[in-house]
């Protein structure tokens, strides 16, 4: 077993309690239970041994006391951050190895950052309501250092949220971005997937440009070497290809951040490359055109046999007649289907092809496309009759990138009352 799977099979964690003792967790793994999950837990859950807190009638003294003024609150602000260390220090022990870390043991790392993601946003969007908050783990997080007797309450666990919160975000981050990064960790599609997510959840999207191409230039580490060989990879092989899933999240979470250059990047460091586009020919083109390729064949078997169920000419010519008239069936169809695929425009909004721009071009750059749409969409007016009054520097960048790319951003005659 190596060391980065050791760090999630035991976590042992020290707390000190109020009267200055230490409590120790310690948590034994076993094989039908994720390693990610036990360390998690283990970093979440309070001491069985710590004294718990009374829920009864408040005191005289708890009442005067506020959230902010808690005596307890500097010390619980501590242990809080102290807590989200030891969890990312158990995530980062995967880089101390001297080999390449397996998928898995990257992949269990960045769930307990995303878990952690997750509840810092939602402790940003839907704080509770209620006077009392119930125990919970998450809750016990933030609430490490209360004396006995002070109640949970939830103004309080907002207080204490919002002091963390920017500290814990910076350092989830980093440690994601850290992990990402490294040169033993090979970036596959679920890593990338996970990763997007977590920055998109602590609304750090700046580094999202940057790990796309990663994904698709980084050198491959060699699983069991000592020291460690990488291989090169070719950036427009299939591989390469950012998922259009995990390109449209990334999009989603820079365009949240008003970022317009980082948009721009992530729609060139994706969609705009050309193991992108190799990919979707390889996926939604290959079988039409494999199946344009025998219908020949397949026209003249059927043909030929036709020809047998008739007797008012040669059995040659029946065959050549019927298989030129279901080859030109075939042909005419197809041709109309493909036209209308490439011409369709009902999802278009603000951005349009150039006129002249071949249609074979239209379909292979349809998502880049939409998402420079989006980002039209995200800059400018709501309002449909505004459009077209949109000013300031990063507007006029929109509009030169859009051209430059063989797209009109607000066609004149498609504009709302210019028809």
């Amino acid at each position: 077993m190596g060391a980065s799977s050791r760090c999630f099979h035991t976590a042992r964690v020290h707390l000190t309690d109020i009267n200055g003792g230490i409590g120790t967790i310690r948590l034994l793994g076993t094989a039908s239970v994720s390693r990610s999950r036990l360390a998690y837990q283990a970093l979440l859950n309070p001491p069985s041994s710590r004294k718990q807190h009374s829920y009864g009638p408040k005191s005289r003294v708890a009442k005067q006391d506020s959230p902010i003024n808690h005596p307890s609150r500097k010390n619980a602000e501590l242990h809080a951050l102290q807590r989200v260390d030891e969890l990312l220090a158990d995530a980062l022990k995967l880089l101390e190895s001297p080999t390449a870390p397996d998928e898995m043991s990257v992949v269990e790392s960045l769930e307990i950052c995303e878990g952690l993601a997750k509840y810092l946003k939602g402790i940003a969007e839907s704080p509770q309501s209620s006077e009392e908050v119930k125990s919970t783990p998450a809750m016990n997080l933030l609430f490490l250092d209360e004396q006995d007797g002070a109640p949970r309450t939830s103004q309080s666990a907002v207080v204490l949220a919002a002091a963390i919160r920017s500290q814990a975000i910076e350092r989830l981050s980093n440690a994601a971005y850290k992990i990402v990064v490294d040169p033993k960790v090979f970036i596959s599609p679920r890593i990338l997937e996970i990763y997007v997510n977590i920055q998109s959840l602590l609304g750090r999207p700046d580094t999202l440009s940057q790990v796309l191409s990663l994904y698709a230039n980084k050198p491959v580490p060699k699983p069991g070497t000592a020291p460690i060989r990488y291989t090169a990879v070719n950036p427009a092989s299939l591989a390469a290809a950012v998922p259009i899933k995990t390109a449209n999240e990334a999009l989603t979470a820079a365009i949240q951040s008003k970022n317009l250059p980082l948009c721009l990047d992530i729609i060139n460091s994706s969609v705009c490359a050309t193991a992108f586009r190799r990919t979707k020919i390889f996926k939604r083109a290959v079988i039409p055109l494999l199946g344009f390729s025998l219908a020949p064949l397949a026209a003249y078997t059927l043909a030929s046999q036709i020809s047998v169920y008739q007797d008012t000419m040669s059995p040659e010519m029946a065959t050549n007649v019927a298989f030129a008239g279901i080859l030109a069936y075939v042909a005419l169809t197809g041709t109309i289907g493909v036209v209308a695929v490439t011409t369709a425009n009902d999802q278009m909004d603000r951005v349009t092809w150039a006129t002249g721009t071949p249609l074979r071009e239209r379909w292979l750059r349809e998502e880049e496309r939409a998402m420079i749409d989006r980002v039209a969409g995200a800059w400018g007016f709501k309002e449909t009759w505004r459009r077209g009054e949109e000013e300031g520097l990063d507007w006029a960048a929109l509009r030169e990138f859009t051209g430059l790319r063989g797209m009109v951003l607000d066609r004149v005659e498609l504009m709302e009352g210019m028809e």
